[in-house]
């Protein structure tokens, strides 16, 4: 097909506008860009010198003083790179330096809700957790500590963390989950510091369940596999409560006269061991007595 001239010429400044408006698009947004990050680093550079003012002052004792100019980077730029270094340390010092857990757990579940992608977010999870285990409100604890696994499961500090979640457990009772989350712990981290002890509350929450040959099992594991471990005296009376508590009066006391030659020191062990004798003797004289459990 052919071109008429007019028709061609005409074509051909259409297509110039059009390549003018491109480039002046173009233009403009690359103007709009270089504003947005002008203002954003300016922003930020007024945010370092509001947060770096508040750290002098937290230094020189101000706490209060302090918090206030952190509280400054939420309200005025919140956006910048210091909005949870800002609530991070408006947590630590309401908790740390205020004694005032209750305020330092609201900028930290602040910071993790705004900024889930904070270094400090891991570290700030866990010390909700602890300041809900530590006034003894193990059911938010507990809420946390889950939160935290599922958010950071591969975190250096999830085996502390899980830990920490099984002994809220035991404290609230719940012995047949401290059992499910214990065995679960182990399989996944069975060389943590704490598979130790997980062996060990296994072992306690059978013995208050009065599944006294599971406890023994896992009492006994404690003792194979940890033998110098610092609940290795704790897991050698839970055998030998667990025996006596079952009637295996001779079995108890032969266990007893071990950890006595083991832990001189240990008044505990005497008077077990002299109430299982007792018992013993009444046994065989056909009285009946019931051993306190612990």
């Amino acid at each position: 097909m052919m071109w008429k001239k007019g028709k061609k010429s005409l074509a051909c400044a259409d297509w110039r506008r059009m390549k003018r408006k491109t480039r002046n698009k173009f233009s403009r947004a690359l103007l709009i860009l270089g504003l947005v990050l002008s203002l954003s680093a300016c922003q930020n550079q007024r945010a370092r010198r509001q947060f770096q003012q508040g750290q002098k002052l937290y230094q020189e004792g101000f706490f209060l003083e302090a918090i206030r100019n952190w509280e400054i980077i939420l309200t005025s730029f919140p956006k910048s790179d210091y909005a949870d270094d800002a609530l991070h340390w408006i947590g630590i010092t309401y908790y740390t330096d205020l004694d005032l857990p209750d305020r330092a757990v609201a900028g930290l579940s602040r910071l993790i809700k705004d900024y889930p992608d904070s270094i400090y977010a891991a570290q700030d999870l866990i010390l909700i957790a602890d300041i809900f285990r530590n006034q003894r409100q193990y059911s938010k604890a507990l809420t946390e500590y889950a939160r935290f696994l599922q958010m950071f499961p591969e975190k250096e500090q999830a085996p502390g963390v899980w830990y920490n979640l099984i002994t809220c457990l035991f404290e609230v009772g719940e012995y047949k989950a401290v059992q499910v989350q214990a065995e679960q712990m182990l399989k996944k981290f069975p060389k943590s510091e704490f598979a130790d002890d997980c062996l060990y509350w296994l072992g306690q929450t059978y013995y208050l369940e009065d599944d006294q040959k599971k406890a023994r099992e896992y009492f006994q594991k404690y003792l194979e596999q940890y033998p110098n471990g610092e609940l290795a005296f704790k897991a050698g009376m839970g055998i030998a409560r667990s025996l006596e508590e079952q009637g295996y009066l001779s079995e108890a006391i032969a266990k007893y006269e071990e950890l006595k030659q083991h832990y001189p020191m240990e008044k505990s062990v005497e008077l077990r061991l002299e109430s299982a004798k007792k018992r013993l003797q009444n046994k065989q004289a056909g009285v009946q007595i019931v051993p306190d459990k612990e």
